[in-house]
């Protein structure tokens, strides 16, 4: 961690990525370029040795099967991790991502497997099946006068027992959610979030992708400040990929038995 660079950690991508995840990453990279921010991508697998320090953690999607066969590394690099969060670090974690970051996830046939412990918060399977465009209004701390609104896609049968106290991502507009008795969605602890919304949502979200930027440089006495001319195109692509969503969210919906 330099004052000058942004080193993102992307954990598992192999395992943990079956949902264009690594284009969380590419959007980060992208958006801080723009913002005169250098940034190094580092990538984890399981058995590597942990970087001593990162700015921001990114954790893609991934089934059950990716989760087991993880094994002990979990809970080598749990506690690191969870360090991280604690300290105001971001941490990035989608789809079945944000399942290993609770404290558990617990399948429908075998024993429960711990997570990261990041957020306090159990991942249930065998909730009903939701395959759907998503609409959320988020309460992730973004960049001030930024749309809270957003707009991705859920595939999952999970359902997310949150902690007491602890804030959901986003309320839900349109989808399933944690399917735990509220209409919210996720969970957030300090600039961390994770959500089973896939798309990948960084990119369909380019504030999100600024808020999580803003807390990252922040920690190093750095202000972020994207610059709308250079963002102008990627910008327009986001705009007008929600606006699909929008239209055709209610025409969409499929529920899975």
């Amino acid at each position: 961690m330099t004052a000058d660079r942004l080193t993102i950690l992307h954990v598992y991508p192999r395992q943990m990525g079956v949902s264009g995840d690594r284009g969380n990453v590419a959007a980060l990279v992208r958006r801080a370029a723009a913002a005169d921010i250098e940034t190094e991508v580092v990538e984890y697998a399981p058995g590597d040795q942990l970087p001593v320090s990162a700015d921001i953690v990114v954790i893609g999607n991934g089934p059950l099967s990716a989760i087991r066969s993880l094994g002990d590394d979990i809970a080598r690099i749990g506690a690191p991790i969870r360090e991280f969060a604690a300290s105001g670090g971001p941490v990035v974690a989608v789809g079945g991502g944000f399942d290993l970051a609770t404290n558990q996830v617990v399948p429908t046939e075998g024993a429960p497997i711990d997570g990261f412990g990041v957020f306090d918060a159990r991942a249930v399977r065998g909730a009903e099946r939701r395959v759907n465009y998503f609409v959320l209004e988020t309460r992730y701390p973004l960049l001030p006068g930024a749309s809270t609104r957003l707009a991705g896609f859920e595939d999952h049968a999970t359902r997310i027992e949150l902690g007491a106290g602890v804030v959901p991502f986003a309320d839900v507009v349109s989808g399933g959610g944690n399917q735990a008795g509220s209409p919210v969605e996720g969970a957030i602890v300090g600039t961390s979030f994770g959500t089973h919304t896939q798309g990948p949502i960084l990119p369909l979200n380019p504030q999100l992708t600024d808020g999580v930027l803003a807390a990252a440089t922040a920690r190093l006495g750095r202000e972020y400040a994207p610059d709308a001319e250079r963002t102008a195109t990627i910008d327009r692509y986001a705009r007008e990929a929600r606006a699909t969503v929008d239209r055709y969210v209610d025409k969409a919906f499929k529920r899975i038995a």
